[in-house]
């Protein structure tokens, strides 16, 4: 007959732990394809009295590869980048960086001057600058006292 093991709590917790760390690792690695529709890049966007200030935060890529779309009130900005060259996943021990497509669209919180819209990249960093339409910057108005 067969010896009795005794049983052990906090080594099955720990074997659990490892498989969920293994699980999210698969999740976030190249196995599962998250990029499409996923946060593909961090942004700031913020106003001040003349304009709307979007900052994106998109690096490794080439301004060519950057699109940025302006329709009624939405910025899309999207993109594609391209694996540099072909390797295996079997040769791989981690891949985060991710290449692919992307987009992201964002509601402005106001009319813009869309003739005036402008747009650098630069280390890495894309930012749009969407001057306020004249009727929607604030007027300061004064009064008059009696």
């Amino acid at each position: 007959m067969g010896k009795l093991a005794k049983w052990n709590p906090v080594k099955e917790m720990l074997e659990l732990k490892d498989d969920f760390d293994r699980l999210i690792d698969r999740f976030f690695s190249r196995e599962f394809d998250i990029w499409e529709g996923a946060r593909a890049f961090d942004v700031d966007i913020y106003e001040d009295a003349d304009n709307v200030v979007i900052k994106a935060e998109i690096p490794g890529m080439n301004k060519e590869d950057i699109s940025v779309t302006l329709t009624d009130d939405t910025v899309t900005i999207s993109g594609k980048k391209a694996e540099e060259k072909k390797i295996e996943r079997e040769n791989y021990y981690r891949k985060e960086i991710r290449t692919g497509s992307f987009s992201r669209s964002f509601t402005l919180p106001c009319a813009v001057d869309k003739e005036k819209v402008k747009a650098t990249y630069k280390n890495g960093i894309l930012e749009i600058i969407l001057p306020k339409s004249e009727k929607e910057k604030e007027k300061e108005i004064k009064i008059q006292v009696e």
